[in-house]
């Protein structure tokens, strides 16, 4: 349990219930950009069932078909076709196509890759029900500071409920709300807020009013981090502008730090400004050509 905190402190219990109902209005937002997340499977040995690794996210840009992920789920596909779960009881979906990255570390792979930010570009058929749910530039959130303090969720597929028989696979996407740190919590962690997205993940959470160990997010990386627009993680003052409230997809989750040392447990991301700076570099006529938000230093 968390040392100071008591749970049975009527001022505790008071700051609970605010967060949990900011929590809860933020969830009952329209999943736009939930739906758009699919999970990412492999086959590890050779004659067994795919297994899940990762997690993506579903953009149409130009008529263009895209995954957003992380390259480290990368790594073991190699230059595989990219096995998709569509759940519905839907076969596995194999969809060939090519992939902009980041640079490797200098382990030669993307586990040491700070940015570890892919783009992969489907060019086979894309199956419908990829389609109906792809996210498209009006879902994207550039902005690399949020005053507002709005709520935010990492939203993925975690590999130890993920299941596949008969080339199915049983799948439940998952949805962690949270806030992104502060200024000082991003210092210490040496974190640049132009690259990065950073979520409070701590070693415990509060259920059903009790302290539990958080779950490990394996298999969430290169799922989203969703902002929930004019929903603050603690409650201001009403104004109409929370009915305009929506997800916007700021950032790809590339990492889980638990908390050391004094310095926070974070869920971390990499903003998608990167992964559209990847599409600007390889495949720039997507691009509309009023486009100038990019990180040109990419």
């Amino acid at each position: 349990m968390k040392v100071g905190i008591d749970l049975k402190d009527h001022r505790t219990q008071f700051i609970l219930h605010l967060i949990a109902s900011q929590n809860e209005k933020a969830l009952s937002i329209p999943q736009a950009v939930e739906s758009a997340v699919f999970p990412i499977f492999h086959v590890i040995k050779s004659g067994k069932q795919p297994v899940q690794i990762g997690s993506c996210v579903a953009i149409q840009i130009g008529g263009e078909h895209f995954f957003f992920s992380a390259s480290h789920v990368f790594d073991d596909i190699g230059k595989y076709k990219l096995c998709i779960g569509l759940g519905n009881g839907e076969p596995l979906a194999y969809l060939g196509g090519d992939r902009f990255s980041s640079l490797k570390g200098k382990s030669g792979t993307h586990s040491d890759d700070p940015i570890d930010a892919s783009v992969y570009h489907i060019q086979e058929a894309v199956p419908e029900i990829i389609k109906k749910d792809c996210l498209t530039l009006d879902d994207l959130d550039l902005e690399p500071r949020d005053d507002f303090g709005c709520v935010y969720l990492a939203a993925g597929f975690r590999s130890k409920i993920s299941k596949t028989r008969n080339n199915q696979a049983n799948t439940r996407r998952e949805a962690l709300p949270s806030r992104e740190l502060d200024d000082g919590a991003y210092l210490s962690l040496d974190l640049d807020r132009e690259t990065h997205i950073a979520l409070f993940y701590e070693n415990q959470i509060i259920k059903n009013g009790r302290w539990q160990t958080s779950p490990i997010p394996k298999g969430m990386s290169g799922g989203a981090i969703i902002k929930i627009s004019k929903i603050p993680f603690l409650p201001k003052q009403y104004h109409p502008e929370e009915l305009a409230a929506r997800q916007l997809l700021t950032g790809i989750t590339i990492e889980q730090r638990r908390e050391r040392n004094g310095k926070p447990g974070i869920l971390l991301g990499t903003r998608i400004s990167k992964h559209l700076a990847l599409i600007e570099k390889f495949l720039p006529e997507v691009l509309p050509e009023t486009w100038n938000q990019l990180d040109k230093e990419n």
